[in-house]
């Protein structure tokens, strides 16, 4: 009887054991070598880590370059409508654009407003104007100051499309946004 409550004994033991060995090294990762530090190089503390306020320039720099090339966003409207599609204005264009315009107070957002060739050049003139109130309303709703932002209405004047067929008028009644720097 004693033989077999020393032989448990140490069957115990060395199950705590593995088991401890198991957890702390297999699942817990901490066995693993140290990593010894590596020499520091010459010249090295020369090299000063940016500051904020240099990572938020490089930032506004790059957001001003990718609304740069992302050039002008449509806004779609259906026939004699002030209200349409903004779905060009993605989040991410929108955030961007607030974070340019709020490090860059000289810079305003135009929209302008289009309309296609049904209607009196007066009543397009008009209906283009609401359109762009419209984007512009939108655009502050999501934060970004009414005073940078102007609008304007070309009315039909500017198509970008043949007002000939349905698919060319729906193309013309239209807002852009463009950026001003």
């Amino acid at each position: 009887m004693r033989q077999l409550v020393f032989f448990l004994s140490v069957l115990l033991v060395l199950w705590i054991a593995g088991a401890s060995y198991w957890y702390v090294c297999k699942i817990r990762c901490d066995c693993r070598q140290a990593v010894a530090p590596t020499e520091e190089i010459q010249g090295a503390g020369d090299i000063a880590e940016p500051s904020p306020e240099e990572l938020l320039r490089a930032s506004v720099e790059e957001t001003g370059k990718y609304l740069t090339a992302s050039g002008i966003r449509k806004g779609f409207f259906p026939s004699s409508s002030a209200e349409g599609d903004l779905g060009d204005i993605s989040d991410e264009y929108l955030k961007k654009l607030k974070l340019y315009l709020d490090n860059n107070p000289s810079a305003t957002v135009e929209v302008t407003g289009h309309a296609d060739i049904t209607g009196t050049e007066a009543y397009n003139i008009k209906l283009g104007l609401q359109r762009a109130e419209y984007v512009k309303t939108y655009l502050v709703n999501a934060g970004i100051k009414a005073e940078q932002i102007v609008t304007s209405s070309k009315g039909s004047s500017e198509p970008a499309a043949s007002n000939s067929t349905p698919e060319g008028r729906a193309a013309n009644r239209r807002t852009e946004i463009k950026v001003i720097t």
